[in-house]
């Protein structure tokens, strides 16, 4: 976050002011949107809880996938 600053230092640093973050083990993280869903896999996911207001930090390979409610039907 800040150069040359000890990563200790920062952790203890954004204690006192609120902020605690926590590392989640996900396997995979699918965001629902109307018509698709965003999947990232293998996400690093952090948790940031900062004085009551919950955010998550989500990185990752993406792929996205439609959701048709009509199922593919070929021709053979």
């Amino acid at each position: 976050m800040f150069p040359g600053m000890n990563p200790r230092d920062m952790r203890m640093a954004m204690r006192k002011l609120g902020i605690n973050q926590e590392e989640i083990d996900a396997k995979e993280v699918i965001i629902r949107l109307e018509d698709r869903e965003i999947v990232i896999s293998s996400p690093s996911v952090t948790k940031v809880d900062m004085k009551g207001q919950v955010s998550y930090q989500i990185s990752g390979e993406e792929t996205e996938r439609s959701l048709n409610s009509e199922p593919e039907i070929s021709d053979e």
